[in-house]
This record gives structure tokens, sequence and C-alpha cells, in this order.
């Protein structure tokens, strides 16, 4: 019950969204800062991880960093631009604020690796690529481990063990997620359908 009021509270902040994207995306910061960010956040990564990662096409590290922005987190800048506009004014000018926030955290950690049409379908027409970090707030902090990636013809086949760890108890469950994706011709995610998307969410809500 919790998951689904704050999925409707939450939808209602795509009404400004659209004028914060435009005004954002005149001053918002460049490709290469945004990996040097998702650069930081993956650190802890083990060196055959990291090896794999280098040995993979670029279409793979894209759908890798695609996935780890929506399932790492929420990142201590992300949970202060959503609790402001949980804890704001629908409208105000602190609401603004944090709303522009939490608009520029998505075009730094995940529209680099993403097509322009699909950062339009899965961010700012739904909440598709914020979806779990807002389930996982306040109460949880999630992290992706183990991510493969599988060629197929026309399309990718991906699997990830993703990490759920209250906030107050500690206490950690992990989830697998599968699913498939596609990139178009510039090696940029352009679909992503997950086989069980519930089962992550089920924990959270």
């Amino acid at each position: 019950m919790r998951g689904i009021k704050k999925y409707f509270k939450l939808a209602v902040w795509f009404s400004l969204l659209f004028l914060i994207i435009g005004c954002s995306n005149s001053s918002s910061g460049s490709g290469p800062s945004s990996s040097g960010e998702k650069n930081n956040s993956t650190s802890e990564s083990s060196a055959e991880e990291t090896k794999e990662k280098e040995d993979e096409s670029e279409s793979k590290q894209n759908i890798r960093a695609a996935l780890e922005s929506m399932f790492n987190g929420p990142t201590e800048k992300l949970e202060i631009a959503l609790d402001g506009m949980e804890n704001e004014g629908f409208g105000s000018e602190d609401f603004k604020k944090h709303l522009s926030d939490y608009a520029e955290y998505f075009e730094q950690h995940y529209k680099p690796y993403v097509s322009d049409s699909f950062y339009e379908a899965s961010f700012i027409d739904s909440p598709d690529a914020s979806y779990y970090l807002k389930a996982a707030h306040p109460d949880a902090q999630l992290k992706t481990e183990g991510i493969t990636i599988e060629d197929k013809e026309g399309y990718y086949k991906f699997s990830m063990d993703v990490s759920y760890t209250n906030n107050k108890s500690g206490e950690s469950k992990t989830v697998e997620i599968r699913g498939h994706t596609q990139t178009d011709e510039e090696g940029n995610v352009s679909s992503i359908n997950f086989i069980n998307p519930n089962e992550l969410y089920q924990e959270l809500s």
C-alpha cells in the first residue's frame, strides 16, 4: 500500500518535469563528467569485473551503466531531492529546485547511456528509470552485483543480482533481475524490458 501511494504522489511531479528538463538542458554537464561520476559510484568493483567492463563493446558498456544508474542508490544528493519534493508545497520555488536537482541527477547518471527517444519515454514521460530508487527511498539502499550481458540475435539478454539493504536494521536481501534490452546504431540503449519486474518491488513495498 505504501508503494502504491508513493507512486501516485510522485506521478504528479511529471507535470513540471518538462519545464525543468528544458531549462536544465541548457546548463547540464557533458557526457565525460557524467562518466566520471558513474565510475566513482562503481569504484568498489572487483578487478575481474573491471577487466570485463573494459573488454565489453560500447553497447554493453552503455547497457551496464544504464542498469547501474537505475539500481544503485539512492545517493545522498538524490535522497535530498526526493525528500524536498515530498515535503515542499507542489509548485513552490523550493519544490522546483528539488525537482531540478532530481532531473539533473538522471541527466548525469542515466541520460548519457540511452537514446534521446528512450530517455524521454523512460524518464520524462514515465517514472520507469527512477522507479526502483523511488521505491527504495527512504527505507533502503540498492546495489547491483554481477551484471551479465549476453548477445542475442537483434537484442541483448541481461541478468543481475540487486541487493536491498534496510537502512535501519541493516538486513540485506538479494533479488535476481532479468530482462532484454536493445541499443541503437550508436550503441545507446533504446529499450529495456524486465522479465521479473515485481520481485524486487514487492521486497521494497
